[in-house]
């Protein structure tokens, strides 16, 4: 009978932590898409500038930018940045935006690239202010209902 306590105590503290878990990675994932958005705006500054004072083809630039963050845009080939995008943690809105960039970059002359990369800066500010709204709103809501998701399935199963 004791045995039988204790291992469903010890179930409990499991599915505790698994539910207060699931609510924790929630909201790291809010953080961490922060962090994308952050690493694409000194993506875009230093594409820009590089764009400016070098003339190289773009794709060199683009492979040459990409730093440990932004990895995956290292390995896509032949443009095919659409498939690389999926695995980023972005939302629809910032995939959307991000395929969107990569589409059409390239594909005009030096002052168009500029004005075009200056442009979805200002869209990526955008979604970024509103990465950390979602953070400070969402985030907490989060772990929080992680965190009482597993307080009642205790109390349910005590």
């Amino acid at each position: 009978m004791v045995n039988k306590l204790i291992l469903k105590y010890i179930g409990l503290f499991f599915a505790f932590t698994f539910f207060t878990s699931i609510g924790f990675y929630m909201s790291y994932k809010l953080q961490r898409r922060r962090k994308y958005l952050s690493t694409i705006l000194l993506f875009l500054n230093r594409l820009q500038a590089t764009i400016t004072f070098r003339k190289d083809d773009i794709e060199e630039i683009v492979f040459n930018l990409a730093d440990d963050e932004l990895v995956p845009l290292k390995n896509a080939e032949n443009n095919h940045y659409e498939k690389i995008i999926e695995t980023l943690n972005f939302n629809n809105k910032d995939k959307e935006l991000l395929s969107s960039f990569f589409k059409d970059l390239g594909t005009t002359d030096i002052d168009g690239e500029l004005s075009h990369i200056k442009m979805y800066q200002e869209l990526f500010s955008e979604q970024y202010k509103l990465s950390k709204e979602d953070i400070k709103n969402k985030g907490k809501l989060y772990r929080m209902l992680g965190l009482f998701s597993g307080l009642a399935f205790v109390v349910l199963f005590i």
